[in-house]
């Protein structure tokens, strides 16, 4: 559900706002949905991980990098925080050298152009002297689905020289959706899901939120797409899209 905002007309006393009732259901409904978040941020406990790209790995860097191994069905991922350390080879070698343009991302759906989480600068990765930097986030997002989270190097275009050792240190949390009571706590349904595609024209997502929530279709550079939205029920959502694209779904 996307925040409600109450009505308050144009001036004081013009009666064009939202009624005393109406305008209580509206923050009942913004409550519910922040403190059902809330209940899942707290729930589950945070893990803490580590993930090094080699010397020798750094030369391969458009490969697949999985940092997050796939959850399972009905469980969601969500990265709280990550940090990266860089240390360049030693002269003559030196750091890495890539194109202007070229960023490690962290993303879900194997597209080396989609940041869907978010990503690492040029900059950091051409450091010639160790250096620590946090991702820049994109999305804040909770992937449900059964994929892993990596990292890799846009532009599909493996670096033109140099090697540095890349390490990550990061927190994740998974969610029980399943209402189980798995180990971490378990909640009827996540707050929001996220789902990536890659030249579709229709996708279908099972979002498992009970409810007919607001959809949004993003494109890899994160601009809106025009789409048709057929709720097929209160579990599952088809995204019509013409022509083909490749982006993201956010439901909430």
């Amino acid at each position: 559900m996307a925040r409600q905002e109450i009505n308050l007309g144009i001036v004081p006393g013009d009666k064009k706002g939202d009624k005393l009732r109406l305008g209580g259901q509206k923050i009942n409904e913004n409550f519910t949905e922040l403190y059902d978040f809330l209940t899942i941020q707290q729930a589950s406990p945070v893990i803490a991980a580590y993930h090094l790209i080699t010397y020798e790995e750094s030369n391969q860097l458009t490969g697949i990098h999985v940092i997050i191994p796939p959850p399972g069905e009905g469980f969601v991922t969500e990265l709280v925080s990550m940090v990266a350390r860089v240390t360049p080879m030693g002269p003559p070698v030196g750091g890495l050298q890539v194109n202007p343009d070229q960023t490690l991302n962290v993303s879900t759906d194997g597209d080396a152009q989609t940041r869907d989480w978010g990503f690492f600068p040029r900059d950091f990765i051409m450091s010639q002297s160790q250096a620590i930097q946090r991702m820049t986030p994109v999305f804040s997002t909770q992937i449900f689905v059964n994929t892993p989270v990596y990292v890799c190097l846009s532009g599909n275009e493996n670096p033109q020289s140099g090697s540095s050792q890349i390490e990550f240190y990061y927190l994740y949390r998974t969610i029980d959706t399943t209402g189980n009571g798995a180990p971490g706590g378990g909640v009827a349904a996540p707050a929001q899901a996220v789902h990536s595609f890659i030249n579709q024209g229709m996708v279908t997502v099972l979002h498992n939120l009970h409810k007919y929530p607001t959809v949004l279709a993003l494109d890899t550079t994160g601009r809106e797409l025009m789409a048709e939205i057929t709720h097929e029920s209160t579990d599952q959502v088809s995204i019509r899209l013409n022509p083909a694209a490749s982006g993201k779904i956010i439901i909430s």
